[in-house]
């Protein structure tokens, strides 16, 4: 084969390659671009996530307190929690959405808890709430008002602490999570004191030394996996068996 031939040959492989390559940029950009779409409209068109459960909730609907009824209200760490696995002798109803910011609990509190009557509600709120353009203040602020809300209904409220980041993912230039998760966390352990809630703290369980998830308990860098869990419904069950001793 000629040098010239040799080279067209070469150039029309280059090309090939590339055009495969830009195809493979193009498809990686469309899925990026669907994936914060999908997080977009979540927010501005479905905020509440109020359909997600209706037709879950509609025949458990009760006028009066269930007692063994205890419903997991939170994002997708509920949502991906086996609650039959660690909670079979309880009536669990699982209301996780995945993604969804605090505000949206507060849409959605009546049709998926109230309007249910459960004994309690826990509340997980996940530390992605904690953001440069969402205050601390703003998130404690819909925490109590949820607790006082659930406890206005006759509806024990179990307040969890957030689940912390893996080191090293929690830096996002110039603003920290873990400091606000911190700021958080302490804020609502606090609170439960000075009104007599429940707290699960699921940051000792999960948390090392300095504070961070541990690998071992980890499925990414800011969920549980499956040991998690089993630590987590741990430290749930015994706050269970004290809200339950109380009556």
């Amino acid at each position: 084969m000629s040098r010239k031939w040799k080279i067209i040959l070469i150039l029309s492989l280059v090309a090939n390659l590339s055009i495969v390559y830009v195809g493979y940029k193009a498809l990686e950009y469309r899925a990026h671009i669907n994936h914060f779409l999908d997080k977009y409209l979540l927010v501005t068109a479905e905020l509440s996530g109020r359909a997600v459960f209706e037709s879950e909730n509609q025949p458990l609907q009760s006028d009066s307190t269930v007692e063994n009824r205890i419903v997991f209200f939170g994002t997708q760490v509920i949502r991906d929690w086996d609650l039959n696995r660690y909670f079979a002798d309880f009536e669990a109803s699982n209301r996780g959405i995945g993604g969804q910011r605090v505000a949206g609990y507060i849409l959605r509190l009546r049709p998926d808890v109230i309007e249910l009557k459960p004994k309690a509600v826990l509340i997980e709120v996940s530390s992605y709430n904690l953001r440069p353009e969402s205050s601390v203040r703003e998130v404690t602020d819909y925490v109590a008002s949820l607790a006082e809300l659930a406890r206005l209904h006759n509806i024990e409220p179990l307040l969890t602490t957030g689940i912390p980041l893996r080191k090293g993912a929690d830096d996002f230039g110039d603003y920290v999570v873990m400091d606000s998760l911190r700021i958080y966390n302490q804020w609502l352990k606090d609170f439960c004191r000075d009104n007599n809630y429940y707290l699960v703290d699921f940051t000792s369980v999960l948390a090392d030394s300095e504070g961070f998830l541990k690998p071992e308990l980890s499925a990414n860098v800011v969920e549980p996996n499956d040991l998690g869990y089993e630590r987590m419904a741990e430290a749930t069950r015994k706050v269970l068996e004290q809200l339950y001793q109380s009556r």
